[in-house]
This record gives C-alpha cells, sequence and structure tokens, in this order.
C-alpha cells in the first residue's frame, strides 16, 4: 500500500476483545430484512466478490504492489551482479574466514589449543634424544581412535540435529499456513446462495444479545442513564470487519507468544543436568516456557474457536467449519510439534562423549605431533598441525551445539530467527490479508505494540529492511 493510502488512512487503536462478537437471529420478516439490508453498510458488504468497487479496489491494491515489486527485484537483480569472478572469490573467501572466527570459535577451542600444544611441546622436549637420533623412536599414533572417538559421534550429532532443523521449519511453515488460512475463511467465507439466502450480507444482530450488552455496558457505567428500548430498533448488521479483527487480535498474541517461548534459552544442556545451580536455572526457564505455551495452547486456541463457533451460529455450514477446525488442528499440532523439539534434543550421551573426547583426545595425540616436528626439524611445524587439529574438532562439536536449539532470537549460523518468522513475517502477511479483504478499511493497530513502542521500544521492523529499496518504493 503506498504512503499516500497510509496517510488517508486512520490508525486505529484496536483492543483485545473479551468474547467473541454475539450471535445473531434471522430476521423476523422478509419485508424487515428488505428494509434494513445490510448491503447498504460498508461493513457488511467489504467481503463480497461481486461488488464492483470493492473488486476494484483490491485490483488497484495487486496492481500497485506488483509495480513496486518490479522495480525492487529489477534492483536486486542489478546489485547482485558480479561480472569479476575472483572478486566473488576473494569475497567469499574473506567472509568464510570471518564467520568461521565469530561463529565457531569458542571457549573450547582456545582450552583444547593450549592442551595440545603444551603435550607436544613436553613430549618433544621429554622424549630420549639417543633413541631418536638413532631411529628407534617413534611417537607416532594410529589416527583409528580420533576418527572412532570424535569425528563419527559428532558427524552423528550434526545429522541428527539437522533433521531436527528440518522437522521444525516444517512445523512452522505448517503453523504459518494454517493462521493464515483461518484468517481468511473467518473474514471473507460467505455461505450465501443467489436468490434464496442472503449469507454472511444478510446477517444482523440478535436483540436479545444487543440487550445483554446493553445491560452490561449498564452496570459499568453506574446505572445512570436512559435504558433504550432494543426491541425496538432496527436490525442492526453484524460488524464483520470487527469479527475479522478480533481473530486478527487473538492470531497476533498467539504469534507473538510462541514466538516468546520458542525463543527461551534451552534448558537440556549438561550443567543443567549436572549441578545445583544448573537445575535451578533449568527450572525456571522451563516453568516460564511451559505457562506461555499452554496460555497460548489453551487459550488463545479456545478464542479462535469461539470464533468458529459464532461463524455457525450465525450460518456458517457445518461442512464448512469442519474444514475451519481443521486448520485450527494443524495450527496446534505444529505448535505442539514445535515445542518437542523444542523441550527433548539429541542424545545427551552422545554430546558428552563428543565433548570429552574433542578437549581430550588431541592432547594424547602429542607425540605424534612431536614426532612430527622430529622428522621435520620443525616444533613449531609439529605445534601448528596439533593447534589445527583441536580446532578442527572444537569446531566441529560447537557446530553441532549450535544446531541443538533449531529455534534463535536474531541471528545465527543455522538456526530458525523466531522473532523475524512468527512477529515480523507472518504479522505482514496478515496485513496483506486484512487490506485484501477490507480494502476500505481504517488501519490496524494493536493497541499492545503502541505501549511496548513508549516503553521498550519493539517494534515488527525486519532485520532485512532495506532504506535504498524503502527509498524506491517511496518514488515510485
Amino acid at each position: 500500500m503506498s504512503d499516500g493510502e497510509n496517510n488517508s488512512m486512520k490508525n486505529v487503536v484496536f483492543e483485545e476483545a473479551a468474547s467473541p462478537p454475539s450471535p445473531p437471529s434471522p430476521p423476523s420478516s422478509e419485508a424487515d430484512s428488505s428494509a434494513t439490508s445490510p448491503l447498504s453498510t460498508t461493513t457488511a458488504i467489504s467481503t463480497s466478490p461481486y461488488l464492483h468497487k470493492v473488486t476494484t479496489r483490491r485490483h488497484e491494491f495487486l496492481h500497485e504492489s506488483q509495480t513496486n515489486n518490479n522495480l525492487l527485484e529489477s534492483n536486486a537483480l542489478k546489485i547482485s551482479s558480479h561480472k569479476s569472478k575472483v572478486f566473488v572469490f576473494l569475497w567469499d573467501l574473506y567472509s568464510a574466514f570471518r564467520l568461521f572466527g565469530v561463529l565457531l570459535i569458542s571457549m573450547e577451542t582456545f582450552v583444547g589449543c593450549a592442551l595440545t600444544i603444551g603435550a607436544t611441546l613436553l613430549a618433544y622436549y621429554m622424549s630420549p634424544k639417543v633413541a631418536v637420533s638413532e631411529g628407534q623412536w617413534d611417537g607416532t599414533l594410529p589416527t583409528i581412535l580420533l576418527s572412532f572417538a570424535t569425528v563419527t559421534p559428532l558427524i552423528q550429532s550434526i545429522s541428527m540435529a539437522f533433521n531436527r532443523r528440518e522437522a521444525a521449519l516444517r512445523g512452522l511453515a505448517s503453523y504459518r499456513s494454517a493462521m493464515y488460512h483461518i484468517y481468511m475463511a473467518q473474514a471473507s467465507w460467505d455461505w450465501g446462495e443467489c436468490g434464496k439466502k442472503g449469507g454472511r450480507r444478510s446477517c444482523v444482530e440478535n436483540t436479545d444479545d444487543l440487550k445483554s450488552v446493553q445491560e452490561v455496558e449498564e452496570v459499568k457505567g453506574g446505572g445512570d442513564g436512559i435504558e433504550e428500548d432494543t426491541t425496538t430498533l432496527p436490525p442492526k448488521p453484524i460488524d464483520w470487519i470487527n469479527h475479522a479483527d478480533n481473530l486478527l487480535c487473538q492470531l497476533i498474541h498467539l504469534s507473538d507468544s510462541l514466538s516468546h517461548y520458542l525463543a527461551l534459552p534451552t534448558a537440556s544442556r549438561t550443567h543443567h543436568r549436572a549441578t545445583k545451580l544448573g537445575e535451578r536455572e533449568a527450572k525456571t526457564l522451563v516453568f516460564t516456557g511451559r505457562k506461555i505455551f499452554a496460555l497460548n495452547a489453551a487459550g488463545r486456541i479456545f478464542m479462535i474457536s469461539q470464533l468458529t463457533e459464532a461463524l455457525k451460529y450465525r450460518g456458517l455450514p457445518g461442512n464448512e467449519a469442519s474444514r475451519i477446525r481443521q486448520w485450527e488442528q494443524y495450527l496446534s499440532v505444529s505448535m505442539e510439534n514445535m515445542r518437542l523439539i523444542k523441550e527433548y534434543r539429541t542424545p545427551q550421551s552422545l554430546r558428552l562423549f563428543g565433548r570429552v573426547f574433542t578437549l581430550l583426545l588431541p592432547p594424547l595425540y602429542a607425540t605424534s605431533f612431536a614426532q612430527l616436528g622430529i622428522d621435520t626439524e620443525s616444533i613449531v611445524f609439529g605445534c601448528i598441525i596439533g593447534a589445527v587439529t583441536s580446532l578442527a574438532l572444537t569446531s566441529l562439536f560447537e557446530a553441532v551445539r549450535q544446531l541443538e536449539d533449531p529455534f534463535a532470537r536474531g541471528f545465527t549460523f543455522d538456526g530458525i530467527d523466531v522473532t523475524e518468522e512468527l512477529q515480523v513475517l507472518a504479522y505482514e502477511e496478515l496485513m496483506v490479508a486484512r487490506s485484501m479483504v477490507f480494502p476500505d478499511a481504517e488501519e490496524f493497530v494493536l493497541k499492545e505494540d503502541t505501549k511496548a513502542k513508549e516503553a521498550v521500544g519493539l517494534d515488527r521492523k525486519s532485520r532485512h529492511y532495506c532504506e535504498d529499496c524503502a527509498r524506491i518504493i517511496k518514488a515510485s
């Protein structure tokens, strides 16, 4: 949507509803229904696919967005076209060394290299000089222990962790797809038949429901004021934008809370099992995470389910409601799958085996590195080979550790950026869907977002936000 359209819209602060809109009853007669047809209101006809004005607005939105995307695509192709292969090679090589140093060098790397170099120097200077000079002493050890005790377990751990990451990605994709389809169904599906039933567009509020709402408002206001007789009022059309925004509010809060849960630090590291302090930390993390998850799995999903019940009461056929229920199930199953991946990891014993032998095995091969220094008459070369061996093994173990928890807050080497996926991209997709279903509606802004921006600076700007691209869209 262009800046002109955004400026013409009013920013409306939408508060989360405590309950879904009240179900209606059909009008008392055909005469009353035609006299007060909801077709004359904006909220009642915004979902109709047959109105030329609304359809034109949707086409205009799609055309304008596609035009902007074409400009962005041309700019992306231009900026990513590098004619010099030498430049690309050197660029990638520099980036690889930089990321290797930032992401794969850990405390284990320094400890392992220090132990290996120290043991190599000790073996070199403590070796029997006479036997060495006569060729009767050879410190070379077989490498099968090195490969069996460290490389094989680490490779297996990487394979299992990567499969878990792929399963988490599939769960996240299923979650976002189900969320989008639930919104589109709740906001735009109609159940009317041409010349028979009015469907969504003929729904009106139930007078008993309006009366109960009025009584609640009078209690909140202290009981003052003149009571309005709802039985004499004309039928009131259903506010479908309010219904869709209720659902939108629940979906956004569901995704935000799920993002917070998945981005919590892991509670299954070695110190969480072996020490009292670690157990206390793990209990805090697990208790907090499960409280957050239970609120969503039970509370938010129930509110979404109630909105489907409101549609059924207003006439949505059972077969279409069943399809929405199926998407709700996909939503819940995806959340449970991601929870299990979050809380349960690859075998702890395998990781313990890799951690211990990654640190201790290279120093045990110190005699081999010392023999290499003797053969080349350079102990420095032997120490370098020993340090590189330790560096390779500890870096491999660090890659395993980073893949253990596939969910991450912010950028990691191979982790899933749940903040980007659930708080930014999912929100943007829902906003585009709302603009398509209700092209003339006012802009939707969560009240919690307004408070958070003032308090902690939370915004939904992508970490991939490009100022140059924004200037291109603004110029167009």
